[in-house]
């Protein structure tokens, strides 16, 4: 696949590189220098039109990424059209490429990136226009600024695309997964917490007995157990079908029916009412799962828990969900301490049971709308859905000392086992990456500290140094 790609990189800057050596040096001057002098000018209306576009809206409106996107983009421009040797046009493609694929992780809509290019053609065209060059002069200009554009848009495309075939097969791949066995025990766990919330419904109805103090003591169906899996992981395993349409509709008949019953009185048929709705919920639930269990897919051989290679159809959608709802979601990174030397004096077997054991731990400690990965080697990766700051602190703790407690066995031998964990809250950044990699700095922070603790991200020493250490590093590595 590189090799494929590092060919089409050659024929696009072949192409590239032609197109310069055959255009009148006269021209390539005015170009180079309305982009050299005039791209942060183009930068700036680039993004005030997209700005009042509803659809780039929720990719702009980050004032980080605007920071950053800003002289980025003025970069890009210079370096598309400042590109004077065969090595720097390679290098503009290589980055270009790079673009593309934050794109696709994004989600920025291909219609989107072809509005912008074309702000940008269109204003690059009319600073050639206002030059001094003649009449045939600036059609061609004009013809080398689209050219140019053109061939870096195809390139960005390529990227793109490739990178969404390849979402949409890790999308097909995890709806394989999430459906496999345990799927069984799930929906179990899924019903008893549906019928958790009912009794604890009905109780707090009976218990207060009057409209003005029931609604502050009946616990929202959406923000139980079932109801955070309903809203962040059904649709990833079961996909658009009815039933889950029919769920969707029950239950927010449901949380309706609530709320209008705490302004009123509560009798024995609204109670009778409600255990039927949620019945009726938990049957849909039951025969969706049953059918779902047909299917088997593949996951983690040991741990049994996801893989990275699903995070961008995961992520994805939580940063969708974060950014529409205002419910920012948190990254955690947990790192067995020591791992190596777990495996050279208690050999792989102890390696072994210490990852399934963790993973084991951390997915029964977790609700049924987080998702928990194996993230690489000894390094487990928890994406915790509907978070705040001091929750994120608690629940890291949390699993930091269940870890420490557990006691590890093989061959009758007992022994304890620590873990480091960086944590982080989505700050509203549209690339999920942002997040996962102040996670990793907060856990390179969390090893050089001494290990075995928990550092959040943007606290505890979590900043700009131990970030750029983790970005230097490419991300997770050994530890």
């Amino acid at each position: 696949m590189d090799s494929q790609k590092d060919r089409k990189a050659a024929i696009l800057a072949d192409s590239l590189t032609s197109l310069w050596a055959e255009t009148d040096p006269e021209i390539l001057a005015v170009i180079t220098a309305a982009a050299r002098d005039d791209a942060d000018a183009i930068a700036d209306t680039f993004y005030r039109t997209l700005e009042g576009d509803g659809e780039a809206a929720p990719f702009l409106d980050h004032a980080v990424v605007q920071q950053r996107l800003r002289p980025s983009l003025a970069g890009w421009i210079r370096g598309i059209f400042c590109a004077s040797t065969r090595e720097s046009v390679e290098e503009s493609i290589a980055r270009n490429y790079d673009v593309g694929l934050v794109h696709a992780r994004i989600n920025i809509p291909l219609t989107l990136v072809n509005a912008g290019m074309r702000i940008i053609k269109k204003e690059l065209s009319a600073r050639v226009v206002r030059s001094n060059l003649s009449r045939s002069q600036t059609a061609h200009a004009v013809l080398f600024v689209g050219e140019v554009l053109d061939t870096v848009l195809d390139n960005m495309h390529e990227a793109y695309l490739g990178d969404l075939l390849g979402n949409v097969r890790h999308q097909q791949s995890l709806k394989m997964f999430m459906t496999g066995q345990n799927l069984a025990l799930e929906g179990e766990r899924l019903k008893s917490s549906l019928f958790d919330w009912l009794r604890n419904a009905v109780v707090a109805f009976y218990a207060h007995n009057g409209p003005a103090s029931v609604m502050p003591a009946v616990p929202p169906i959406e923000t139980s157990d079932f109801g955070l899996w309903l809203t962040h992981k059904a649709e990833l395993i079961f996909g658009k079908v009815a039933e889950l349409d029919a769920i969707r509709a029950r239950t927010d008949a449901v949380a309706d029916a609530v709320r209008r019953a705490a302004a009123g009185t509560v009798d024995a048929a609204f109670v009778r009412d409600l255990n039927d709705a949620v019945t009726e919920i938990a049957f849909l639930l039951g025969a969706m799962i049953e059918k779902a269990l047909e299917i088997e897919g593949g996951r983690d051989p040991l741990t049994r828990l996801l893989t990275r290679r699903f995070m961008p159809a995961i992520f994805q959608r939580e940063v969708t969900i974060a950014l529409r709802h205002g419910k920012p979601f948190a990254v955690l990174l947990m790192d067995a301490d020591h791992f190596k030397q777990i495996n050279d004096t208690l050999g792989h077997q102890a390696g072994d049971t210490v990852l399934t054991e963790i993973a084991e731990l951390v997915h029964a400690n977790v609700r049924a709308g987080d998702f928990v990965f194996r993230y690489g080697g000894e390094e487990f990766l928890v994406l915790l859905t509907e978070m705040d700051m001091a929750t994120l602190q608690v629940k890291a703790e949390r699993l930091r000392i269940l870890v420490a407690e557990h006691r590890f066995t093989v061959a009758g031998r007992p022994f304890t086992v620590t873990a480091s964990i960086g944590a982080a809250l989505h700050d509203g950044h549209p690339d999920y990456e942002h997040t996962v990699r102040k996670a990793d700095a907060a856990l390179y922070e969390a090893k050089r500290l001494g290990r075995n603790r928990v550092v959040i991200a943007g606290t505890d020493g979590a900043g700009p140094a131990a970030e750029a250490a983790a970005l230097h590093r490419g991300g997770a590595s050994a530890r």
